[in-house]
């Protein structure tokens, strides 16, 4: 674990600097066609030393600090019009959105989101609400718990589907149910509208015009995967990409991969995937 930490952390430092250093995100800049803006993800907030879907407190609080400060963060409802071709957002602009509704959304990330002012949005998988897996960190937060970020007035609430598996696997009827099933529940329980989907997993396997056209059907307005990139107006909301953000990590670093140094890491998702797929008819 340790040396595919290090590993891993290379990459993304030598992705993001050499993006900078060689011109790449100056050269995009030059050649995109109006602003460009990118959505933020997390997973926990919290203390687990080299642990990549946890980003620290104090780490959390810098980069919601910048982003604040700078006039960065945008709400759903402006990524909406943006997309829509209805608002401008300034260059650079981001989302932040946070995956699986663990208990630190409420305890770490809400404060911080208030002192800062920094909207976002919590993807929560239905069926776990509430519940402690003992093989997880950190147990999910409880309806009533979920109800109180929703009302916060600063996390607005999102489907990471019914149970957390991948729709591009499933048979098109399967996948469909599975986000109206979400999404009816978290309405439901929550008393409002989820208007926001999360992929699970969320790479090229794990959604396809099939599942999209399911989320669309449901009636979700937006939807999100984990291919690393940027959201421009004009895209289709129903498929738009994330950069992950990830524990162990300065400042700095977040400043680039706020500013597109992680937007060429689409390549390596891409690749990955591959790999996983090569990995898996060999096994057969």
């Amino acid at each position: 674990m340790s040396a595919r930490w290090f590993v891993k952390k290379a990459a993304r430092r030598s992705v993001a600097l050499g993006s900078f250093v060689t011109g790449t995100v100056g050269a995009r800049t030059l050649a995109a066609s109006g602003p460009r803006a990118r959505v933020l993800t997390y997973h926990r907030i919290g203390h687990e030393p080299r642990e990549p879907f946890c980003v620290s407190p104090d780490a959390f609080e810098a980069q919601m600090r910048f982003l604040s400060e700078r006039r960065l963060a945008v709400n759903l409802d402006q990524l909406l019009a943006f997309v829509a071709g209805r608002e401008a957002l300034p260059d650079g602009a981001c989302l932040v959105t946070i995956d699986d509704g663990c208990v630190s959304t409420l305890t770490e990330a809400l404060p911080i989101l208030r002192r800062w002012g920094v909207p976002a949005i919590a993807f929560v998988t239905s069926s776990l609400a509430g519940l402690d897996p003992e093989v997880l960190p950190e147990r999910y937060l409880s309806w009533d718990e979920l109800r109180e970020v929703a009302d916060s007035g600063f996390i607005e609430i999102g489907s990471h589907a019914h149970t957390h598996r991948a729709l591009g696997a499933m048979p098109p009827e399967e996948a469909l149910e599975e986000a109206r099933t979400s999404k009816a529940t978290l309405e439901r329980e929550l008393g409002r509208e989820v208007r926001a989907f999360a992929y699970p997993f969320g790479t090229y396997g794990d959604f396809d015009p099939v599942t999209e056209r399911a989320l669309a059907d449901v009636g979700y307005r937006i939807a999100f995967n984990s291919m690393h990139g940027v959201v421009r107006s004009g895209m289709d909301p129903i498929s738009l990409p994330r950069i992950k953000v990830e524990g162990g990590e300065g400042l700095v670093m977040f400043r680039l991969l706020a500013g597109g140094g992680m937007d060429a890491w689409r390549v390596v998702d891409r690749n990955l995937w591959r790999l996983q797929r090569v990995r898996e008819e060999i096994g057969k």
